[in-house]
């Protein structure tokens, strides 16, 4: 009889394993399945098929010239006349056409130059040096470049200044930790500082409409701000943390963004969910990477090419943005070295680099094929 019994219960068991077994392989493969579909989903826009025009940005060999002293940093002005290189100890002002460039001013006796924003408003640029300290340049009736102001909040190194688009805000941070605002009155003065990040801020950029500002830090994590028409203050209103950090951002329009997490060969794009008033993560791009050590070569978004350059390692990635909202990598440059500093110009015409490897300040031309 308990023999009986032990076989029953043995039947049991089996069959139980049986249907364990089955059910946990159709989970496998619903996991796989919603995996390959996610993967689909998030890759298709990937297919050559998709592509728009070919292009290339065609190096100006000619063009070139050697330049010894590191060049962090490149801002043209507004209609690409003017190119500003802020190099070690001086920034240099060329004359600018047709990709040549001809040496108009030498700015001397400048702490290393980290970053350059050019106005569109005015003949008038900001440097923000490794001293601490931000200057504002204006250009005087003889098309000569003088310093009209520091400004000397900060305590540490500047890493990135922007505008807003009416030109009468300016926004920096610093390997301070802080963000800070600037607002013109007789002169420029600080209005705000925002603390929250706990190490260096790296990049900024500013939505569309101008009333969100993104951030990121070594410290892992990305701020969103928005301005209170209430209190005129800047306000965080999310903190995304990150397991790795990264130290290029740029908004894409008002409703997205996309982020570059350091040695990583995968793009972030986040987009704004206005029942949450969030940013969630909606999609990884695939984009080439290698070791990434350098700073500075801010992300950036051309608006009237609907491309991105997003620098990562030894690649300059060139990615176009679809109707559909997602991104296609179209096009990239391969370097010697991840030493590479640049910008390109508003119509996305012209990108202007300088490298470690070749020690040349090199132009290349948008090109479709």
């Amino acid at each position: 009889m308990n023999v009986i019994v032990q076989e029953a219960q043995l039947q049991s068991l089996q069959k139980k394993a049986r249907n364990y077994s089955y059910a946990c392989s159709l989970n496998i493969i619903f996991i796989i399945a919603f995996i390959i579909h996610q993967l689909q989903y998030n890759l298709i826009t990937f297919n050559p098929q998709l592509q728009f025009n070919t292009f290339e940005y065609q190096l100006l060999s000619d063009n070139s010239f050697k330049e010894s002293e590191w060049c962090f940093t490149f801002a043209f002005n507004q209609d690409s006349t003017i190119l500003a290189a802020g190099c070690k100890s001086y920034i240099k002002i060329y004359n600018f056409a047709n990709g040549k460039t001809q040496l108009n001013q030498t700015l001397n006796n400048i702490s290393f130059v980290r970053t350059i924003y050019f106005m569109k408003k005015s003949q008038s640029f900001i440097s923000g040096e490794e001293d601490s300290t931000i200057s504002i340049w204006h250009q005087n009736s003889n098309k000569q470049w003088f310093l009209f102001q520091k400004l000397i909040e900060h305590s540490k190194t500047i890493k990135h200044v922007i505008m807003n688009r009416n030109e009468d805000l300016i926004i920096s941070c610093s390997n301070d930790k802080t963000i800070k605002f600037w607002i013109k009155q007789n002169e420029w003065i600080c209005s705000q500082t925002i603390s929250n990040h706990t190490s260096s801020v790296l990049s900024l950029s500013i939505n569309e409409s101008q009333d969100k500002l993104i951030s990121c830090s070594e410290d892992k994590s990305i701020l969103v701000m928005e301005f209170s028409k209430i209190t005129n203050k800047w306000v965080v209103i999310q903190r995304i943390f990150l397991k790795e950090h990264g130290r290029r951002l740029s908004f894409i329009g008002d409703d997205q963004f996309t982020f570059q997490p350091k040695n990583q060969d995968l793009l972030q794009l986040y987009e704004w969910n206005a029942t949450s008033r969030i940013f969630n993560l909606k999609m990884l791009i695939p984009v080439n990477s290698t070791n990434d050590l350098n700073y500075y070569f801010p992300q950036q978004f051309i608006t009237q090419k609907q491309l991105l350059i997003n620098k990562n390692g030894n690649y300059i990635n060139l990615l176009r943005k679809k109707s559909d909202q997602t991104f296609i990598q179209e096009n990239l440059i391969k370097f010697n070295t991840n030493q590479i500093f640049g910008i390109m110009n508003d119509s996305g015409d012209y990108l202007v680099t300088w490298d470690q490897d070749q020690k040349q300040i090199q132009f290349r031309k948008f090109s479709e094929l």
